[in-house]
């Protein structure tokens, strides 16, 4: 993930806290629960501000987290204390590896951040982390209307931009099959962001 991105929520961490707790993500949280069976082994990818782990958590399932930002993960362990030792620091692509594998694995508006390489990368590790028959759901921004040509907003963030195709046609290609797919409005009620959720099978 550029350093640009990182360091934008390093810095605003614990503003950002309380904004990522107030987003109104009940259309998704319903999914991760249809998604995935109880109590099964979870990992998250891009945690922010513990939220959906904690929810997670709270229906049964054992759930690892990661982020890339150190602060944030420093202020999710505060306001989610039962997170203490369920969150770990890893940047993408090159830390995602882990001696065990898992049933299901999700992310959260994460991944639009990686750059088409790193991106193809991650859901290439996330594809081999998964046991077999594992499922993987992601949601990600598929329009903005706040990023330059170049994909970056006005606070140095990097935003990968691919149509509804190009994004399944990355998942199958690695070797998803995917299962469900659907575009939602943003939790922020920002009006110019759109954003596409997709669940996949290994």
């Amino acid at each position: 993930m550029r350093t640009s991105t990182i360091n934008y929520y390093e810095k605003n961490a614990n503003l950002l806290i309380n904004r990522y707790e107030s987003a109104d993500v009940s259309e998704v949280q319903i999914l991760l629960l249809q998604t995935f069976t109880n109590k099964s082994k979870l990992l998250e990818i891009g945690c922010g501000s513990g939220r959906d782990a904690s929810f997670m958590i709270r229906n049964n399932y054992d759930v690892i987290a990661i982020d890339g930002s150190q602060n944030m993960i420093e202020e999710a362990k505060k306001i989610h204390p039962e997170l203490s030792e369920k969150l770990l620091h890893k940047t993408l692509p090159n830390d995602l590896y882990f001696s065990i594998s898992f049933d299901g694995i999700y992310s959260i508006a994460t991944l639009m951040h990686l750059s088409k390489n790193d991106l193809e990368k991650t859901i290439s590790r996330i594809y081999d982390l998964l046991n077999q028959n594992g499922k993987f759901l992601m949601s990600v921004s598929l329009f903005r209307d706040d990023i330059n040509q170049n994909g970056f907003d006005e606070k140095g963030r990097f935003f990968l931009v691919l149509n509804f195709d190009e994004w399944i046609k990355l998942c199958e290609n690695i070797g998803f099959k995917i299962l469900d797919k659907k575009t939602n409005k943003d939790g922020l009620n920002r009006d110019g962001i759109e954003w596409l959720t997709l669940v996949a099978q290994k």
